[in-house]
């Protein structure tokens, strides 16, 4: 399928290329460069070999967010023992698939939560010592429950569905059709921002999990917004701050409602934190930058490039001059710097478009 798809799209290039000019990215629709036009086009996490990698992604990333040496899931789900290491980070590779006991080699424990399935605990999340001298801190314990709900949904996921044969793209497709009916804006925008972090991805060397991460991370990033009331999310004047404290709310709403649907539990986890800041005043945790997973960093970036440069109701947007401006003064601060950087130069890329 994807040889003849390609086999087309070369026929279409050359019948039409005498007809095109020179132009910048930004003028013409993002979400066509790779055909993503829901409810068809959205990927789906197993057929692209994502969901299996959900309790592996879930540590790296758990690694990376608390800040620690080591990260692994304990998996005991006759709840009378240590369990068996499911998936591990930072640690021997040999810790994945052993049972735990004192005396195995298993990596000195800092914290551990439980991982609970079906209202009992199948295992627990745990994590050695952070990196950084000191321990770990109140609000990193929130984290730490946060990821053991995630790899408690992806647990019970897995036994409630047939891995081989389940597929969640219509779960995907119907949160997209939700946008599309709430909020044609917002659903436009999100279209475009995935297209877009999905290119910055991809020239930052990202491949394989990572690109799914980034693709469905981006596409579903303000899914939570579904819970907004239409005035705030339409009103052209500034917010008051109990209108602030709802829209704020908008990525741990979408993450919820994300980690619902099998083989994005971890996808969950990077709508979370795609409005936390390399500054560490982001929300809702204020993570500091090496703490913040790079999916989330690049989602972060084409989110605002593209609220600046698209049109609303209410508002002119910015050209794309002026609104890599604003990026590259708050690149270090606001918006990781590497990222600013890469969207700056593929935006800036001259491509082909029809005269």
């Amino acid at each position: 399928m994807l040889g003849g798809w390609l086999g087309l799209s070369l026929i279409a290039y050359l019948a039409v290329l005498p007809l095109l000019t020179v132009a910048r990215r930004r003028d013409r629709p993002l979400h066509t460069r790779r055909g993503l036009a829901p409810p068809a086009g959205v990927p789906s996490p197993q057929r692209l070999g994502y969901a299996g990698t959900v309790l592996q992604r879930l540590v790296e990333h758990g690694r990376t967010v608390l800040g620690v040496h080591q990260a692994w899931i304990a998996v005991d789900p006759r709840g009378d023992g240590p369990g068996f290491t499911a998936a591990a980070a930072g640690t021997d590779p040999d810790l994945i698939g052993a049972w735990l006991s004192a005396d195995n080699g298993a990596p000195d424990l800092a914290a551990s939560v439980p991982v609970i399935v079906g209202g009992r605990s199948h295992g627990r999340l745990c994590v050695a010592s952070p990196v950084h001298a000191g321990e770990l801190q109140p609000q990193d314990f929130d984290l730490l429950g946060e990821l053991a709900g995630l790899t408690g949904e992806a647990l019970s996921h897995h036994q409630r569905r047939d891995p081989a044969g389940g597929d969640s793209q219509a779960e995907i497709n119907a949160l997209v059709r939700a946008m599309a009916a709430a909020d044609g804006d917002t659903y436009r925008h999100s279209l475009e921002v995935a297209a877009t972090a999905l290119a910055v991805a991809e020239r930052l060397g990202l491949e394989g999990v990572d690109l799914v991460e980034v693709e469905l991370g981006a596409l579903l990033h303000d899914v939570g917004k579904l819970h907004l009331p239409p005035r705030i999310l339409k009103k052209a004047g500034p917010l008051d701050p109990e209108e602030l404290r709802l829209v704020r709310m908008h990525p741990e709403w979408g993450a919820n409602m994300v980690a619902r649907i099998p083989g994005l539990e971890a996808v969950a986890l990077v709508v979370r934190l795609h409005h936390e800041r390399p500054d560490g005043r982001g929300y809702p945790h204020g993570l500091p930058h090496d703490r913040i997973p790079m999916a989330a960093r690049i989602v972060s970036v084409c989110d605002a490039y593209g609220a600046m440069t698209r049109r609303r109701d209410y508002s002119e947007p910015l050209d794309v001059d002026a609104a890599l401006a604003e990026l590259e003064m708050n690149a270090g601060t606001q918006f990781d710097e590497l990222a600013v950087e890469v969207l700056g130069s593929y935006v800036r890329e001259p491509v082909l478009v029809a005269a």
